[in-house]
Protein backbone atom coordinates (compact mmCIF):
# COMPACT_ATOMS: atom_id res chain seq x y z
CA UNK A 1 0.00 0.00 0.00
CA UNK A 2 1.00 3.45 -1.16
CA UNK A 3 -0.87 5.47 1.26
CA UNK A 4 -4.31 6.33 3.03
CA UNK A 5 -6.77 8.39 1.29
CA UNK A 6 -8.96 10.68 3.80
CA UNK A 7 -12.52 10.80 3.37
CA UNK A 8 -14.81 13.42 4.61
CA UNK A 9 -17.15 12.56 7.39
CA UNK A 10 -20.84 13.09 7.80
CA UNK A 11 -22.24 11.80 10.62
CA UNK A 12 -20.96 7.90 10.48
CA UNK A 13 -20.66 8.11 6.79
CA UNK A 14 -17.12 8.36 5.02
CA UNK A 15 -17.50 10.29 1.59
CA UNK A 16 -14.42 9.13 -0.55
CA UNK A 17 -14.03 11.27 -4.02
CA UNK A 18 -12.36 9.11 -6.18
CA UNK A 19 -11.62 11.10 -8.70
CA UNK A 20 -9.55 13.36 -6.58
CA UNK A 21 -7.95 10.41 -5.48
CA UNK A 22 -6.16 9.69 -8.48
CA UNK A 23 -2.84 9.58 -8.21
CA UNK A 24 0.04 8.49 -10.88
CA UNK A 25 3.85 7.81 -10.73
CA UNK A 26 6.00 7.10 -13.99
CA UNK A 27 7.76 3.97 -12.28
CA UNK A 28 4.90 2.30 -10.73
CA UNK A 29 1.18 1.67 -9.88
CA UNK A 30 -0.51 3.93 -6.74
CA UNK A 31 -2.27 2.48 -4.20
CA UNK A 32 -4.20 4.23 -1.60
CA UNK A 33 -6.25 3.03 0.76
CA UNK A 34 -9.72 4.24 1.54
CA UNK A 35 -10.64 2.13 4.57
CA UNK A 36 -9.94 -1.01 6.56
CA UNK A 37 -12.45 -2.65 8.55
CA UNK A 38 -12.45 -6.63 9.83
CA UNK A 39 -14.61 -7.73 7.68
CA UNK A 40 -14.29 -5.00 4.52
CA UNK A 41 -11.63 -2.70 3.23
CA UNK A 42 -11.20 -1.04 0.04
CA UNK A 43 -8.43 0.44 -2.53
CA UNK A 44 -8.24 2.29 -5.20
CA UNK A 45 -5.24 2.14 -7.88
CA UNK A 46 -3.97 3.97 -10.44
CA UNK A 47 -1.90 2.27 -13.60
CA UNK A 48 0.04 4.24 -16.43
CA UNK A 49 0.02 2.02 -19.53
CA UNK A 50 2.27 -0.62 -19.22
CA UNK A 51 2.33 -1.22 -15.49
CA UNK A 52 0.95 -3.96 -13.70
CA UNK A 53 0.42 -5.87 -10.17
CA UNK A 54 1.81 -9.06 -10.29
CA UNK A 55 -0.07 -12.14 -10.12
CA UNK A 56 -1.37 -12.99 -6.50
CA UNK A 57 -3.67 -14.33 -4.89
CA UNK A 58 -6.04 -14.18 -1.16
CA UNK A 59 -6.14 -17.05 0.59
CA UNK A 60 -8.97 -15.63 2.89
CA UNK A 61 -10.72 -12.72 0.97
CA UNK A 62 -13.49 -12.42 -1.73
CA UNK A 63 -12.74 -9.39 -3.99
CA UNK A 64 -14.53 -7.57 -6.14
CA UNK A 65 -12.63 -5.22 -8.67
CA UNK A 66 -14.58 -2.08 -10.37
CA UNK A 67 -12.85 -0.11 -13.42
CA UNK A 68 -13.06 3.52 -12.67
CA UNK A 69 -11.36 4.94 -16.16
CA UNK A 70 -9.71 2.78 -19.08
CA UNK A 71 -9.22 -1.32 -19.11
CA UNK A 72 -7.81 -3.76 -16.93
CA UNK A 73 -6.31 -6.69 -18.18
CA UNK A 74 -6.37 -9.44 -15.95
CA UNK A 75 -5.47 -13.42 -16.23
CA UNK A 76 -7.83 -15.02 -13.17
CA UNK A 77 -7.22 -18.68 -12.58
CA UNK A 78 -5.65 -18.90 -16.24
CA UNK A 79 -8.76 -16.94 -18.40
CA UNK A 80 -7.56 -13.84 -20.10
CA UNK A 81 -10.26 -10.88 -19.52
CA UNK A 82 -10.44 -7.40 -20.35
CA UNK A 83 -11.98 -5.33 -18.04
CA UNK A 84 -13.72 -2.14 -19.28
CA UNK A 85 -14.38 1.42 -17.40
CA UNK A 86 -17.90 0.98 -15.97
CA UNK A 87 -17.31 -2.87 -15.36
CA UNK A 88 -16.92 -4.61 -12.65
CA UNK A 89 -15.38 -8.49 -11.99
CA UNK A 90 -15.70 -10.84 -9.08
CA UNK A 91 -13.86 -13.86 -8.11
CA UNK A 92 -13.43 -15.87 -4.27
CA UNK A 93 -10.91 -16.43 -2.44
CA UNK A 94 -7.88 -18.01 -3.31
CA UNK A 95 -8.28 -17.77 -7.51
CA UNK A 96 -4.85 -16.42 -8.68
CA UNK A 97 -5.16 -12.88 -10.38
CA UNK A 98 -3.41 -9.85 -11.45
CA UNK A 99 -4.14 -6.83 -12.95
CA UNK A 100 -2.07 -4.78 -16.14
CA UNK A 101 -2.73 -1.77 -18.31
CA UNK A 102 -1.94 -2.78 -21.59
CA UNK A 103 -3.67 0.01 -23.27
CA UNK A 104 -2.32 3.83 -24.20
CA UNK A 105 -4.16 5.63 -21.60
CA UNK A 106 -4.90 5.37 -17.24
CA UNK A 107 -6.47 2.84 -15.94
CA UNK A 108 -7.81 2.97 -12.80
CA UNK A 109 -9.58 0.40 -10.29
CA UNK A 110 -11.03 0.18 -6.93
CA UNK A 111 -11.01 -2.98 -5.17
CA UNK A 112 -13.67 -4.48 -2.34
CA UNK A 113 -12.06 -7.18 -0.20
CA UNK A 114 -14.30 -9.34 2.11
CA UNK A 115 -13.30 -11.46 5.02
CA UNK A 116 -15.98 -14.91 4.22
CA UNK A 117 -14.63 -16.27 7.70
CA UNK A 118 -16.08 -12.95 9.42
CA UNK A 119 -19.11 -13.06 8.00
CA UNK A 120 -20.47 -16.70 7.97
CA UNK A 121 -19.82 -16.07 12.02
CA UNK A 122 -23.00 -13.64 11.59
CA UNK A 123 -26.27 -14.99 11.08
CA UNK A 124 -27.85 -11.59 11.37
CA UNK A 125 -28.57 -9.59 8.49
Amino acid sequence: MDETAVAVTTGVAQVFDLNALKAFAPDKRVRKMLFKTDQLWSEIACYEPGQSTVMHHHPKEEEAIFVLEGTANMNIAGGEVAVPAGAIVTFPANVPHDVRNLGDSRCVIMFLKVNPRVLKGDAGG
